[in-house]
């Protein structure tokens, strides 16, 4: 299974070393080429839930010549171009080395269909609550919303969209009061040359306007850290999921409580989650 923090050859790269062995083979993968499909089926784990596999295929080639290497692996001397592997959690498996052919005879798939689409049939789920319901809650913990929706302010109708896609939750202070909560994961990108990614300007219908921070998102309350970090990376850097290495074991967190500069008398707290990151040039292997 993908950890949250991987791309797909970090997790090929696990894979290969943890349960078949092959991680000084010099495999070579193609990152530029990951087939991915959603797949619902029967979970073997939780039978009466609905479970849908999103599966990334990608495509590696062992580059070694060791002799010792290749037979080991079933690919030299009088082997059956077969070996067996005992992993740490004491699973033996045994792994065959078939020709396109002999894959297609045994119905296993090299390559997903063309016309599985680019856009998965997946949604958030709702979790917030809807205009009409949001402002009665507003207005029975006596938030003032007379100024909502007026010059800077944003409107009920914005916040609630905010609450349903998870942007934002509330919370009820010790003293009774709401308290806005919006948790960021910032992403502290580094270059091969060791130069920092930063936003210098933001352009919106034709206002521009100086930024100088780090590239931010808005952290989904039903997402975890690392898959808003990388939907920051694909949705709005453009960037390949494999170009990028997060480090699970660099998150800084950081709390500022202040007066929301977009809804008027709702205090709000800032979580921050600082991670970093490497961009691999074109010619770097993760």
């Amino acid at each position: 299974k993908k950890a949250p923090h991987e791309s797909a050859v970090e997790t090929a790269k696990r894979l290969c070393r943890d349960m078949v062995a092959m991680d000084d083979c010099g495999i070579v993968w193609d990152f530029m080429d990951i087939d991915t499909i959603e797949e619902e089926t029967q979970s073997p784990s939780y039978p009466s839930i609905r479970t849908v596999y999103r599966k990334e295929l990608i495509m590696g080639r062992v580059t070694t010549t060791d002799a010792s290497l290749l037979q080991r692996l079933g690919l030299g001397g009088a082997k059956d171009g077969s070996f067996s592997i005992k992993d740490s959690q004491n699973y033996t498996r045994t792994y065959s080395w078939l020709s396109a052919s002999d894959c297609q005879a045994r119905k296993l798939k090299l390559r997903f269909p063309a016309e599985r689409g680019e856009i998965s049939a997946l949604v958030n789920a709702p979790i917030g609550l809807e205009e009409e319901e949001a402002k009665r809650f507003l207005e029975e913990s006596h938030v003032d919303l007379s100024q909502w929706g007026t010059g800077t302010y944003k409107s009920v109708a914005e916040f609630s969209e905010e609450l349903v896609k998870g942007e934002a939750a509330l919370l009820r202070q010790p003293d009774g009061k709401l308290l806005r909560v919006v948790d960021i994961v910032v992403v502290k990108l580094l270059s091969d040359e060791g130069k920092l990614l930063v936003e210098a300007e933001e352009i919106f219908k034709g206002h521009k306007e100086s930024r100088k921070r780090l590239p931010a998102v808005k952290r989904r309350s039903d997402e975890h850290q690392f898959l808003a970090a990388r939907r920051l990376l694909k949705s709005f850097l453009r960037l390949s999921d494999c170009s990028v290495i997060i480090d699970p074991d660099d998150v800084r967190i950081i709390e500022q409580k202040q007066e929301s500069t977009s809804y008027f008398g709702l205090p709000t707290l800032y979580r921050k989650r600082y991670m970093s990151a490497r961009l691999l040039n074109t010619d770097s292997k993760p």
